[in-house]
């Protein structure tokens, strides 16, 4: 009799599912499991569930063939305690075994659940269970459903280890908290998930997208007033959310998501995620610029696409209650109406009305008609202002920082009468500028940046002169004729007005063309004459020099005697430079028959140096100056005294000549002295490395003949001896 009574069940069990309906296996894309069979017949679009492939229908319809075609193993309960602690009692080792125990008094699932690892079913509805504790031993399980119980936190490792848990249901527990990550994860593949009717105050961002396809998540009925991110949980761009079913309706929330508080800076990313159905109904809705963003962006697709889940309505402001965000604001287009107040705080001057408005990408400060007399002094922070100033008594347009941030400046219908300069330098030419029914009598000549067409002045009278030939221009070349409407200046000439269209300056001021052209010339040639002078200015001892090349050396002036041919000038802390001087170069001038003057070799023991240096070199005919690293510096002071002296001479005595030695091959950026890089620029100077290796015949060239030639005293027959002063040694030479 009991096994045809169960037989009786097996078969009535198959009928229901059965019935009319085509099953066939189903292996799901993104868990690993082979038990599922899915309805071929039935997966058809479900508006509800808003499925439009095949394994989204099957998400939503499958079951597993257990429950389908074999027999299930219940096992029996056994309470231990009147505390509410019970054990399992059956076989351990058994398939598809299930419990099913409601309306109990468990405080806890069985101490032995553990053992059955092959449990693919709990049902406790309706006990007093106050935590799930730890079942991750419970690999098989399929579904859990533990509704009516006092369960109240839902840790994020609570599920994380049951790969084929795929229905689960917690309704009417009083959960105050589900951590984030507790519903999604990559071990998961939750189809099903049922947590409506708790307490919960919020909920993580990480719970509403799991990257596995899911079928329903119902968290409908809680106390939820915000949508949090604690984790920063981010929308991966190179994955695709298949989503699901996201049930919200009959929470707290009132405001509209701020999407950069959870992770997501750019919302058009949201298409990652618009295969998502998301549930909002019966709520108070607080209808504001937060929402504008989000709502532009699904537009289109939302005019396309119709859910009846779509239909959210408005709560606040008060003339919006009642009227459905969907239907008025975006297949209505009026998306502009979503704005946000601000109020003094945002800097909002009193008695104005200020907004942002996203949809027109502009912050509104209006205050028409509020008896201003002044420009406020300051307006919210923002870009693209919309100032409306019209219909006040406003006298003067002066300067505000806020100008330059102004999309629309209306300051139509006021009093003003005067404009500053720098009000209107600070607003961008592409601003529309309205002073319509103003009482101006003159334009600073700055209106020439703005577009006519964009700035709206109305008809105006004001005073012309022969100096506002800009006005002509400003009216004529930017394309003023075609907006005659919003724009026509009347110029007061004398006892006549004449449009600017219209005005020719010429007929009125006696424009002296010649004396123009005369003023631009005189003007080129003295810009000229000022840089020619600051050219000769820059290079005068370049000049300086290249004239005493060219110029006649002879001069009736009447000169110093000469005692010396050369006094030749070096730095003698340089040993190498030292040694040549005195075995080289001297040796070689002194047999031509040139007297030089050395001064670290023939200055006189006790003489005061400066003096006796400058006697010295004003009876020296000509000057070597062997130039080094170290020539003109302060380390090297006496050379600096000797090239001002040797200068000087030379300035003033045109027979004598400077030869410079570029000894270390400077160039002339290397040089400070300016005289003596003069000499380096126009090429007088001699290399001292002389490929051509003539470098002492450069200097014999130069130096001309000595004071004193063999050729003219060979009569005389005697011979002058000359003691050197630096080595003490005789030389003879015929004379």
């Amino acid at each position: 009799m009991c096994r045809r009574l169960f037989i009786i069940l097996l078969v009535a069990q198959f009928v229901r599912y059965a019935t009319f309906l085509t099953w066939e296996n189903w292996i799901p894309p993104f868990v690993n499991r082979t038990d599922l069979l899915c309805p071929s017949d039935r997966c058809e679009l479900d508006p509800t569930l808003y499925v439009t492939t095949k394994n989204q229908c099957c998400t939503c319809h499958a079951e597993p063939s257990w429950k389908l075609f074999s027999s299930i193993y219940d096992l029996v309960l056994e309470y231990l305690r009147r505390g509410g602690t019970a054990q399992l009692i059956g076989n351990t080792t058994i398939a598809n075994a299930r419990l099913v125990h409601s309306n109990g008094f468990l405080s806890k699932l069985p101490e032995n659940v553990c053992e059955f690892v092959n449990l693919v079913e709990i049902e406790a509805t309706n006990n007093k269970i106050s935590s799930i504790g730890n079942i991750s031993c419970l690999q098989m399980l399929d579904t859990l459903d533990l509704s009516f119980n006092s369960i109240e936190l839902i840790g994020n490792s609570t599920f994380q280890n049951l790969p084929f848990l795929r229905e689960l249901r917690l309704i009417s527990n009083g959960i105050k908290i589900i951590e984030p990550y507790a519903l999604a994860g990559t071990t998961m593949s939750i189809f099903w998930a049922d947590l409506s009717s708790n307490n919960m105050t919020q909920i993580d961002f990480s719970n509403l997208v799991p990257e596995n396809r899911f079928c329903r998540y119902d968290f409908s009925s809680n106390k939820i007033v915000e949508i949090v991110n604690e984790q920063n949980f981010q929308i991966n761009v190179d994955k695709i959310y298949h989503g699901g079913f996201v049930d919200l309706d009959a929470n707290n929330i009132t405001q509209w998501f701020d999407f950069k508080d959870l992770g997501i800076d750019d919302i058009t990313i949201l298409g990652k995620i618009m295969q998502f159905g998301l549930s909002l109904q019966e709520m108070k809705w607080t209808c504001d610029c937060k929402m504008e963003p989000f709502l532009e962006l699904t537009q289109d697709t939302l005019k396309r696409i119709w859910r009846d889940y779509y239909n959210v309505t408005c709560w606040d402001p008060p003339e919006y209650r009642g009227l459905s965000i969907t239907e008025h604001f975006v297949k209505g287009d009026k998306l502009h109406l979503l704005i946000c107040n601000k109020t003094s705080a945002d800097k909002c001057p009193k008695e104005c009305h200020c907004f942002y408005q996203p949809k027109n990408r502009t912050t509104v400060v209006n205050c028409t008609g509020v008896g201003l007399t002044r420009l406020p002094q300051y307006v919210p922070e923002g870009e693209n202002l919309t100032l409306l100033f019209g219909g006040n008594y406003i006298e003067s347009l002066e300067y505000r920082e806020y100008f330059n941030r102004s999309y629309t400046i209306s300051l139509s219908n006021n009093q003003i009468h005067t404009i500053s300069s720098n009000a209107i330098e600070s607003i961008s030419n592409n601003a529309i500028l309205d002073l319509f029914g103003n009482e101006m009598d003159e334009l600073p000549r700055d209106f020439q940046s703005l577009d006519p067409c964009l700035t709206k002045l109305g008809k105006i009278h004001i005073s012309c002169d022969c100096n506002d030939e800009w006005l002509i221009d400003w009216v004529k070349n930017k394309r003023a004729e075609q907006c005659k409407n919003t724009t026509e200046i009347i110029c007061l000439i004398g006892d006549k007005s004449v449009s600017t269209i219209d005005l020719d300056l010429g007929i009125f001021c006696n424009n002296d063309t010649n004396l123009k052209f005369f003023n631009i010339i005189v003007g080129i040639m003295i810009a000229l004459l000022l840089g020619i002078c600051g050219v000769m200015y820059t290079f005068r001892y370049e000049l300086f020099i290249l004239r005493r090349r060219f110029i006649s050396k002879r001069s009736s002036k009447v000169y110093p005697y000469h005692k010396y041919d050369v006094f030749i000038s070096f730095g003698d802390n340089d040993n190498e430079l030292r040694n040549w001087v005195m075995t080289t170069l001297a040796p070689y001038l002194q047999n031509f028959g040139y007297r030089t003057y050395i001064p670290c070799r023939d200055d006189n023991f006790g003489d005061i140096k400066k003096d006796a240096l400058i006697d010295t070199i004003n009876i020296c005919k000509n000057y070597i100056i062997i130039l080094c690293e170290k020539y003109h510096t302060e380390k090297t002071s006496w050379t600096t005294v000797e090239w001002k002296h040797i200068w000087h001479s030379f300035k003033s005595n045109k027979e004598r000549q400077v030869i410079v030695i570029n000894y270390h091959q400077l160039e002339s950026s290397e040089i400070q002295e300016s005289k003596l890089k003069a000499f380096v620029r126009v090429g007088k100077e001699i290399d001292f490395s002389n490929r051509k290796h003539d470098l002492f015949h450069d200097i014999k060239d130069r130096l001309g003949s000595p004071l004193r030639t063999n050729d003219g005293l060979k009569c005389a027959k005697t011979k002058f001896a000359t003691r050197s002063l630096h080595n003490n040694e005789l030389f003879a030479l015929d004379i």
